[in-house]
This record gives C-alpha cells, sequence and structure tokens, in this order.
C-alpha cells in the first residue's frame, strides 16, 4: 500500500517460508523483513502483522486532537510498533504523513507496556506514567509515586543496546500483548494526541487483551 511504510524486523515464531513469502509479497512496497528469529510462546508473523492492521484501521476513523485542515479536523496518521517482551522490534507500521519524531516514541511506548506488565499484572504506559508522578495527590501534595524515576531508566547505554533500549515513554498510547494467557510483548502508537494515540493502541490490541485471571491497570473500565 501506498500510504505507508511497513518494516517486520526481528520477527518471532515464524518459519523460513513464511518469511520468504512475506518479503516477496511487500516487494511492490518500501518494506524490510529480518530473518525470523522463533522465540516460545512470541506472536507469529500474521499476528504481528494483523495488530498492525487493526491499528491502522482505528487510526484511519480516528478523529485527531491536532490535524485539521481549513477548520475541519482530519483523521489521525500513526505509527504502530509491536516489541516481544524483552523489547526486541518486531513490526512498525508508518502510515504515511505520521510525524517523523513520532516512530521512536511508539516503539518506546510499546517496550515500556511489555518491559514493566507482566503474567501478574498488565500496566499500559499511562498508568505507569500515573504511578510515577513527583506526589500522590493532583494538588501538588503527599509522597512520590511507587514508580517514581522510573522514567530515567532503561536507557541506551546503561541497561542495554539501542536493539532493544531506547527509554521509556510515561504517557499513554502503550499497551501490553498476551497470548495464551501470557504476556508476550507491547504495541506502541504515537503521531497524535495522547488520547487518540492510546485509542488506537486498544484497538490494535483486540485479541490480545490480558486474561481475565490478571490486574489490568489503566484500562477503560478497570482499577
Amino acid at each position: 500500500m501506498s500510504s505507508r511504510r511497513d518494516v517486520l524486523a526481528g520477527i518471532v515464531g515464524a518459519s523460513v517460508v513464511e518469511a520468504t513469502l512475506l518479503a516477496s509479497e511487500a516487494s511492490a512496497q518500501p518494506s524490510a523483513l529480518a530473518p525470523s528469529r522463533p522465540s516460545r510462546g512470541g506472536l507469529t508473523v500474521q499476528e504481528i502483522r494483523q495488530i498492525l492492521d487493526q491499528g491502522e484501521a482505528a487510526a484511519n476513523t480516528t478523529t485527531s486532537q491536532l490535524r485539521t485542515v481549513n477548520g475541519n479536523p482530519q483523521f489521525t496518521r500513526m505509527h504502530i510498533a509491536v516489541v516481544a517482551r524483552d523489547g526486541r522490534l518486531c513490526g512498525i507500521r508508518s502510515m504515511s504523513d505520521a510525524w517523523v519524531g513520532s516512530e521512536d516514541i511508539a516503539i518506546a511506548k510499546a517496550r515500556t507496556a511489555a518491559f514493566f506488565s507482566s503474567n501478574q499484572n498488565a500496566l499500559t504506559s499511562a498508568v505507569i506514567g500515573e504511578l510515577s508522578q513527583a506526589h500522590s495527590n493532583s494538588d501538588g501534595t503527599g509522597p512520590a509515586g511507587p514508580l517514581w524515576g522510573i522514567w530515567a531508566s532503561n536507557q541506551v547505554g546503561i541497561t542495554g543496546s539501542a536493539q532493544t533500549r531506547n527509554g521509556l515513554i510515561t504517557f499513554p498510547g502503550g499497551v501490553p500483548i498476551y497470548k495464551n494467557g501470557e504476556l508476550v510483548g507491547g504495541v506502541g502508537v504515537s503521531g497524535d494526541g495522547v488520547g487518540p494515540d492510546e485509542d488506537v493502541a486498544f484497538a490494535a490490541a483486540v485479541g490480545f487483551a490480558p486474561p481475565a485471571n490478571i490486574a489490568r491497570l489503566g484500562y477503560p473500565g478497570d482499577e
């Protein structure tokens, strides 16, 4: 499709045959496909593409908070990133005219949700931001949140390489991904206000929500 740049990198759970077929399918558009790297319990190529497709479809129908033409709001233009649980980039969908600076933000949001969720607790990047506030009360009083200072962790050169670490993002747009009841990664979305970013991230993750037996923090309607 001419409206996007679609990159699948370091894909987990894909066979060589699947990788070859996908590379052939994508040859007509600016894409890249790295050799597959299996990971037990990880996402397949088809599942990665499903998440990216769901995110793009939602972005195409989500009204932007920031883009207008002659006073008329437009639909969002997003970068949608999928990472494995260890932070390896599995795939990214870049819609045409999405802000260049948002590409790295989308990846960081996905990693933030994946890094700090678990098989007991699902934490979005938004709730990590809430837990890392300097004060527990909105009026600026009270002790710091339990994750105060977390944004300074997981930086390149401190805990890992540029391939798997690029810092954390503690605002909305990152959602953990579950498969067969276990955490397998995260999806991050960036390209607009944080409200549309998060809406598209949740839409991208449909079918990969945390199971009912673990705590969900930052999810609509959940504590």
